[in-house]
């Protein structure tokens, strides 16, 4: 027996159906498109189409020359009336309008000429509600997708976008209310009632402020922004008793003076801060300030202060930068292990074509168990999952050939990686050499958690190997031995044990728990794969 590279070619894994875009991705006949049968998409295409499946956060991936636009959910609302029409369609069909803006830029990145495009605000007159032109603007990010399968390293383009539009007419519009508010100072009492819903229905406040006298004047609206009660909405400007400085994050303090600086120099300005109430919640507040009358020496007298809470947009802002900070983690991390898949292939390996062959297995290997975690959402696997998955391609799902048993444990991903590359590893040696090479040959897989040591308690992997031809041990050691010896110890911190019995290979591995997720009571009964 020997540890050989090479096995049987997996057929692709239809990625999991979450939502309505998943579904119609995984349902479409790929092959009338220029992608083709989608089972012999790219490793890396299914890859990433499964993570933007699984976000909700607007992204869609256009790919190959013809920039194929696959998108998810969250994407639906940017194509209006195109959607579904536009799946599986080339860019030029679905956005002809914009054609002459974006293709450059995309075909730039796909040459790898371009690290990416990241763009705020931009604006774009699309066509996407029956035949009437609109003028949108996007927060949108175009990122190269490295695959190492295409001619240039690049196999197509990630866009990540936001609308703005919305964001920008509020904005603007805020803009012209602080120009009104200063216009229709003298007749504010007038229509106190109707302008004070206005404000509380859309979070907003006002204040004024007398540089002079040295005090505040606040609307109701405006001291439940801050978290403030005063007496006739009287304050102080100044001092200890000062109601706006005191109510400033203190991070954010440091703004009142230059906001009175530029009171100095400009009629109006525009600010972002947050407030901290006495309760301790903190909101985002963005406002506009305008000088309303000024001194004979030109000094600043008078202004009319408004704000907006804009604390969810914030939140979402967040959410957007984690997102792509995530995206772009994660895919450095695999760009890495498929690095080090390729070069260690290649160091084995005498053909190109044996090359292609194995090192295609391999990253066949490594999506079966980004399918698992893409359907967990990143939180991990649990190790019955990831050990059936791999098994799929190689055995009838109901086969009494392989035997799995052990609690429900939900392992890392970095767990997941190591484990899934090891157990491909181990199941495509055993197809070709071992245990199920022969009819009667099986494969027993048990973990269990070993507590008995006084140290640390570790997860203890077994894979016994029974009824396959004799064991003989190989001469050389292959990228698979490394695969299920260093790289797993490397990447975990844990402890291989390797026997080649004469009647079966025994391989074990054990493994810290700090790469469980979750481990439950309860052992569940061995089950067949």
């Amino acid at each position: 027996m020997s540890l050989d590279d090479s096995g049987t070619k997996q057929p692709p894994t239809a990625p999991s159906v979450k939502n309505e875009m998943a579904g119609l991705i995984a349902s479409k006949d790929w092959s009338t498109t220029e992608l083709g049968d989608s089972n012999k998409w790219s490793p890396t295409l299914r890859l990433i189409v499964g993570i933007m499946t699984a976000s909700g956060f607007p992204m869609a991936v256009r790919w190959g020359p013809e920039f194929i636009l696959i998108y998810n959910d969250g994407y639906r609302p940017i194509l209006a009336d195109k959607h579904p029409w536009a799946l599986g369609l080339p860019f030029r069909v679905v956005w002809p309008e914009v054609v002459s803006d974006l293709i450059p830029l995309q075909e730039a990145i796909l040459a790898g000429e371009s690290p990416g495009v990241y763009s705020e605000d931009r604006p774009l007159t699309i066509r996407r509600r029956g035949n009437s032109f609109e003028t949108a603007h996007f927060t949108v990010s175009y990122s190269p997708i490295p695959d190492p399968l295409s001619p240039t390293g690049i196999g197509g383009v990630l866009v990540t976008a936001v609308e703005t539009t919305e964001r920008l007419r509020v904005e603007k519009a805020l803009e012209l209310k602080t120009q009104e508010l200063s216009e229709a100072n003298q007749q504010l009492h007038d229509g106190q009632t109707l302008y004070r819903s206005a404000l509380s229905a859309g979070r907003m406040g006002t204040w004024e402020t007398d540089l002079v006298a040295k005090t505040r004047l606040w609307t109701p609206e405006g001291m439940a922004l801050f978290g403030i009660n005063l007496p006739g909405g009287r304050g102080q400007v100044g001092g200890t008793q000062d109601e706006y400085w005191s109510a400033l994050h203190p991070d954010d303090r440091y703004l009142m003076q230059k906001l009175h600086e530029l009171a100095e120099v400009q009629d109006s300005f525009t600010s972002e801060y947050r407030v901290v109430w006495p309760d301790g919640t903190i909101l985002w507040l963005r406002g506009h300030g305008r000088v309303i009358s000024r001194m004979p020496d030109g000094k600043a007298h008078r202004l009319i202060s408004i704000v907006a809470d804009v604390t969810e947009r914030k939140a979402a802002e967040d959410h957007v930068q984690f997102l792509m900070h995530e995206l772009s983690h994660r895919s450095k991390n695999l760009l890495t292990v498929i690095q080090s898949i390729s070069r260690r292939t290649a160091r084995t390996t005498t053909t190109m074509v044996e090359f292609e062959s194995r090192f295609g297995q391999r990253l066949q290997g490594l999506a079966a168990s980004h399918d698992v975690l893409v359907h967990n959402r990143w939180q991990g696997a649990s190790l019955v999952d990831l050990m059936r998955q791999h098994l799929i391609p190689f055995l009838d799902i109901q086969s009494s050939r392989v035997e799995l048993s052990g609690p429900d444990i939900v392992v890392t991903a970095e767990a997941t990686q190591a484990i899934g590359l090891a157990i491909h590893e181990l199941t495509t040696n055993a197809i070709k050499y071992g245990a199920l090479s022969l009819p009667a040959g099986k494969v027993k897989i048990s973990w269990s958690l070993d507590s008995e040591s006084l140290a640390m308690p570790h997860l203890l992997l077994k894979w016994i190997e029974q009824g396959g031809p004799r064991v003989v041990p190989p001469s050389r050691n292959g990228f698979g031995h490394l695969v299920i010896g260093e790289m797993i110890e490397r990447s975990l911190n844990a402890k291989v044990a390797l026997d080649f019995a004469p009647r079966g290979l025994e391989w074990s591995v054990t493994i810290p728990t700090t790469h469980l997720v979750l481990i439950q009571a309860k052992v569940g009964s061995e089950t067949s794969a």
